[in-house]
């Protein structure tokens, strides 16, 4: 199984990313399951992927960077034997710190996993402001990351994406950003980058 997370501060479009790649992978009959994480009691985005008749977990009441770390592993492999998918992606709270969700994963003793992909979202509308409130939470996420998206690529102006395309260099110079469109369907050649083994 591969295990894909995807994280990203509230509304940097982490669902539609996931949306698209389900996609893509139900496309070339690729079975995939999600387990999203939201700290409210209700989950907005687990009700939005069931409309698509997707295979979800919800984990709620809290994030699984703290007070549910001891319960992820236990759920996504309870979710790997619901639904013996060939991809797991992994949805964390926008809140969550990515160093502690990995290291929760460590203890994960299900289906064995063949890669995992880290894939972090950031909105270049917001980036400024969010630096200032949550830098370091989104930092975290950038440097634990093996691929960065720029989402909202048709909103942002030349300038925003710009300035954190050169904010995501000096924190990870080997990754180059690669802009996005929520209209657009997922290129062709991203979802081969984001997921070479489905080919």
């Amino acid at each position: 199984m591969h295990l894909i997370t995807i994280s990203g501060f509230l509304g940097t479009g982490k669902t539609t990313l996931i949306l698209k790649m389900v996609a893509a992978a139900a496309a070339r009959k690729v079975h995939a399951a999600i387990l999203v994480n939201e700290i409210g009691e209700i989950g907005i985005d687990d009700q939005l992927m069931e409309q698509h008749d997707l295979n979800v977990r919800q984990m709620l009441n809290g994030c699984i960077c703290c007070s549910l770390a001891k319960d992820l592993p236990r759920t996504l492999e309870e979710l790997v034997n619901i639904y013996d998918p060939d991809m797991a992606i992994l949805e964390p709270s926008g809140a969550a710190d990515l160093t502690k969700v990995l290291a929760a994963l460590e203890y994960y003793r299900g289906k064995p996993l063949l890669s995992q992909t880290r894939i972090t979202l950031l909105d270049p509308l917001r980036l400024e402001k969010l630096k200032v409130v949550v830098g370091p939470l989104i930092t975290s996420q950038v440097q634990k990351a093996d691929h960065l998206l720029l989402t909202k690529a048709d909103l942002a102006d030349a300038e925003q994406i710009a300035g954190a395309r050169q904010w995501l260099r000096e924190i990870m110079p080997e990754l180059e950003p690669r802009a996005i469109c929520a209209r657009d369907p997922l290129p062709q050649d991203l979802c081969k980058e984001l997921l070479p083994w489905m080919d």
